[in-house]
């Protein structure tokens, strides 16, 4: 299948660990211009390198924190000043500041995770878009959260902000697409790398020993039971890999007539 993203320039925020890393990998693998955006300088450079290996067109590593207006409009300047377009965005970037009950948190934490999962989103996008409306084509992809349609407990907030961004996903959709501009949302379960050690960054909720879901997992497993949930197969995670293949769907040009929809890429968690 001809996706069409040979060269094309694509942006992926988040991209040195888990769902990010993988999707920049894809869209490599795809021939496209790939640039990888995170904070990690070790991690993103590994990513370059097997992004190239995979047969990217070029690579542009990049580093910023996309929860910082000013350092998004830098990172967006530099992509257009080295490409002159952009033509798809993976708004990836994600993750929890705590894993607790509600009544226990603190609105500074419902903050870092309003900033890492929905500010991050809305800004990237803001910065973007004008680009794509002048060109009167693009590709935004954000990736959601099944938490959002049937709730994590323990994750309240973060589940409230991922149902923003499927909210912001039909939103926009609506309101770019006359102007050639799709926008569309994935919402994973359960995904987590299949080698903890290589897949992550510094900052990863699955980094191997100060990760907050794999520190969760050591020391309250009890807890952290309340809010697993069956798949109607055998495996119960997502694969990386298999988030990032949806994100290639829907840059590509078979996914042309696709916009405003949420992909669940669930293994049918939400028929049990």
């Amino acid at each position: 299948m001809d996706t069409g993203l040979q060269d094309k320039v694509v942006v992926v925020t988040g991209a040195t660990a888990n769902i990010g890393r993988a999707t920049a990998l894809a869209f490599a693998a795809e021939g496209a211009r790939v640039v990888p955006v995170g904070r990690d300088e070790e991690a993103g450079a590994r990513v370059a390198d097997l992004a190239r290996e995979r047969g990217a067109a070029d690579v542009f590593w990049r580093r910023a924190d996309v929860t910082v207006a000013a350092e998004v409009t830098a990172l967006v300047d530099a992509v257009v000043a080295r490409f002159g377009q952009i033509d798809v965005l993976v708004n990836n970037v994600g993750g929890n500041a705590v894993v607790a009950p509600f009544v226990s948190t603190t609105p500074e934490q419902w903050r870092a995770d309003l900033d890492v999962n929905l500010t991050s989103t809305l800004l990237c996008t803001h910065a973007v878009l004008p680009h794509m409306l002048a060109a009167e084509a693009g590709r935004i992809v954000n990736i959601g959260s099944m938490s959002a349609l049937i709730g994590d407990p323990f994750m309240a907030v973060y589940s409230a902000a991922k149902g923003a961004v499927h909210a912001f996903t039909r939103v926009l959709a609506l309101e770019v697409g006359r102007s050639g501009v799709t926008v569309n949302a994935i919402a994973p379960y359960g995904t987590v790398p299949e080698d903890f050690a290589a897949e992550t960054s510094a900052g990863s909720r699955f980094r191997p020993g100060t990760g907050l879901f794999t520190d969760a997992e050591a020391s309250r497993a009890e807890e952290r039971a309340v809010f697993r949930r069956n798949t109607a197969l055998a495996r119960q995670v997502a694969r990386p890999a298999e988030i990032g293949a949806a994100a290639v769907y829907l840059a590509s040009e078979q996914a042309a007539f696709v916009t405003g929809h949420v992909l669940q890429v669930d293994g049918g968690v939400a028929l049990t």
